[in-house]
């Protein structure tokens, strides 16, 4: 008796028609629900379905504020003391890992770049106290690739351990002209979705290396810096944005817009100046961050006592649950 099998371009033929089947019913249904109009849903992510967390308050929270105001780095945040950094990398690094720590001396104010010297963290550490400065920044790398970033406050701690992946640097990013970055201007500093009391401690604790007019409002011409965080990556970008004026004599192939229908629509009559727009350029470098752990006092790998430690039993395998 002859018994067709069923081959793989077979079975290849057969998934493609059942995914085109799909998405046609797909497509029919969009067509009903715009014709019925009847509002979209919001789309589901793992950010709205994540799961419940006890410890995500809101940021006027009394107790919060209160215990924020006597923490370890409440004198940089009350103006008492201005950050300033002392940043450093591991022994015998790549030319790759000294050029990122130059970009980042540049980009956060305050910064002095050293190097090493073979210097233990415990002989480093004092002799960084005694010279006034606020924090300590080691970038170490492992298999010639950048993979640690210690940021030690001084002279009470907290300090907090972070991986580092997907660093590029400025001149890999696209858009190179007019790139630079300008090391007198204050940046403006962003720190956005810090939800949990763990992660308003870690935002306290990359806050806290600015000045305080890097936490003020920004100013018309001003760099940005951005830490974002998503599903507990955190992540970096450095921006530069101009505010312009749009004019005639630019000679850029902006699209016009017609200042008197503008404001006949707001009912304001038309405009005699021209509009503003910005200029929003990214200067780099980039990288992402995950948080490690979080230790009391200043950096000590033997006796130190941890406040937070990331541990797989502890956060679990779920993918909606996420600790900043």
């Amino acid at each position: 008796m002859y018994r067709k099998e069923t081959t793989r371009h077979h079975a290849r033929e057969i998934n493609n028609k059942e995914r085109a089947k799909r998405a046609k019913e797909k497509r029919q249904r969009r067509k009903e629900q715009k014709r019925s109009g009847k509002i979209a849903g919001i789309p589901h992510t793992l950010e709205t379905l994540r799961n419940p967390d006890e410890t995500i308050l809101p940021k006027d929270d009394a107790d919060l504020l209160r215990e924020e105001e006597n923490d370890e780095l409440s004198r940089i945040y009350s103006n008492a003391v201005e950050p300033k950094l002392l940043l450093t990398h591991s022994d015998r690094v790549t030319p790759h890992t000294i050029g990122f720590c130059k970009e980042l001396s540049r980009v956060i104010p305050n910064t002095t770049l050293v190097p090493r010297w073979h210097l233990p963290l415990k002989k480093l550490i004092p002799k960084a106290i005694e010279h006034g400065y606020t924090a300590l920044l080691v970038v170490n790398e492992d298999m010639k690739k950048i993979n640690t970033l210690i940021v030690s406050h001084l002279p009470d701690g907290p300090t907090a351990t972070f991986h580092v992946t997907n660093v590029i640097p400025c001149r890999k990013l696209r858009a190179l002209k007019n790139r630079g970055i300008e090391e007198d201007v204050i940046p403006h500093l962003i720190l956005n979705r810090f939800m949990t009391t763990l992660g308003r401690r870690v935002e306290r604790i990359l806050g806290a290396l600015f000045p305080s007019a890097s936490r003020g409002p920004p100013l018309p011409h001003c760099r940005t810096v951005v830490f974002h965080n998503q599903r507990d990556f955190i992540f970096f970008r450095h921006y530069r944005y101009i505010h312009r004026k749009n004019n005639d004599a630019t000679g850029s192939k902006r699209k016009k817009v017609n200042e008197e229908e503008v404001g006949e629509m707001e009912g304001v009559g038309p405009s005699t100046e021209p509009l503003d727009h910005v200029v929003v350029n990214e200067v780099g470098p980039r990288f992402t961050l995950k948080l490690k752990s979080i230790q009391l006092g200043t950096f000590d790998s033997q006796f130190g006592d941890y406040e937070w430690v990331k541990k797989g039993a502890v956060i679990g395998k779920s993918r909606r649950t996420f600790v900043l």
